[in-house]
């Protein structure tokens, strides 16, 4: 394993940690006691960090599992050459926080009074990864097709 990719690792574990701490401690609040006109603004918070430790989770886990994948697809020689690119680390992060926040938005609403809605961001996450995976393989595939 190279620096960047442990790197990574490392900056995932503080990350997802810290998002989740803060998550718990938003969430352990009695939105009773929230003032009538900040309720509104609460239910933002409590979303906004509802969603960024999930974002934050999906985005590492697809950049690894790219990682992962072109480290597999390479030719047994060629596999010691591939390293982990950090850089592709923003890309990814801006990618999934579209998919995250777009897509827990809209299956809230989706779901709203039902069981699922409590799930809407791992549901989103999940959906996120796939249509990444989806839109990938559809990319390679018109790219061989043009060589």
């Amino acid at each position: 394993m190279n620096v960047n990719l442990k790197l990574a690792i490392v900056l995932l574990v503080v990350s997802f940690a810290v998002l989740s701490g803060i998550q718990a401690l938003v969430a352990s609040v009695d939105p009773s006691t929230i003032a009538p006109e900040f309720q509104s603004l609460w239910q933002g918070i409590i979303y906004v960090f509802t969603s960024g430790a999930a974002t934050v989770a999906f985005t590492f886990l697809r950049n690894i599992l790219g990682y992962a994948e072109n480290k597999l697809e390479a030719s047994p020689e060629k596999r010691s050459q591939i390293q982990y690119e950090a850089n592709l680390l923003g890309a990814t992060a801006a990618r999934y926080a579209l998919y995250v926040y777009g897509l827990t938005a809209a299956i809230q609403a989706l779901f709203a009074g039902t069981p699922y809605q409590i799930h809407a961001t791992s549901i989103a996450g999940a959906i996120g990864i796939i249509t990444d995976l989806v839109v990938k393989s559809i990319n390679d595939l018109a790219a061989s097709k043009t060589q």
